[in-house]
């Protein structure tokens, strides 16, 4: 997009103001740059749960565009967390536990409002963060088990991973030729792991066509 077409300040403008205003008819959708149309169409997508069709209509654009924005909203969002941001969240959440207890021990001293109205405040604010956690645990962005190490952690991602695991036949394999290995045992060995990676790679295709034939299923209930 030429400069002197996207609309002044696009980048630092909240996405919910700039749905607003191509709602509106201030802000002509076909002016915004991609990434933003992207920030727009998962605002649309997943907070106000519209179908593709709808989005299209707002975005003034296909329903086959937004199905490909769809698509690399999902790429973008498909970054795997390392051990150290999952480190990160548990002390995110640690932290917010300690600040509700801190609250709780300042609404206890207060004068205004009853002992069982400060209790309960405080007790809501606590469920919601343990429901927070227990929904991280639930889609393994979080481990139930806090004892389990870093090694353990990095050694299941890489197991979980098709790319890394081809990566490491490969260099064990250029090991073997190049020291002209010839046991039988390590060539049976390399058939198992290839067979094992094709397996891992199914797994992985099924998973993402499973999401896309859901997705389209949705919206074409929605569109009935």
């Amino acid at each position: 997009m030429p400069d002197e077409e996207r609309p002044d300040n696009i980048e630092e403008t909240p996405v919910l103001q700039i749905i607003a205003q191509i709602r509106d008819g201030t802000l002509d959708p076909k002016q915004i740059p991609q990434d933003i149309r992207l920030d727009c169409v998962e605002h649309l997508w997943y907070v106000e749960g519209q179908p593709t069709a709808a989005i299209a209509h707002v975005l003034k654009v296909s329903d086959k565009t937004i199905r490909r924005d769809k698509d690399a909203i999902r790429e973008r969002n498909a970054k795997k967390l390392t051990p150290e941001d999952r480190l990160k969240l548990l002390n995110e959440f640690m932290d917010k536990w300690t600040a509700s207890q801190e609250n709780m021990t300042r609404l206890s001293r207060l004068k205004e409002g009853s002992i069982q109205e400060k209790t309960q405040a405080s007790y809501l604010a606590t469920k919601a963060i343990n429901e927070q956690i227990e929904i991280l645990q639930s889609l393994g962005i979080l481990y139930a088990r806090p004892e389990q190490s870093e090694i353990e952690v990095r050694t299941h991602e890489e197991e979980a991973d098709p790319a890394k695991l081809k990566e490491e036949l490969t260099r064990l394999e250029k090991i073997a030729n190049d020291k002209n290995i010839n046991d039988p045992e390590i060539t049976r060995l390399i058939e198992d792991v290839k067979r094992n990676i094709a397996i891992a790679e199914a797994k992985e295709g099924l998973a993402k066509l499973e999401v896309k034939i859901n997705d389209i299923t949705k919206d074409r209930d929605s569109q009935k």
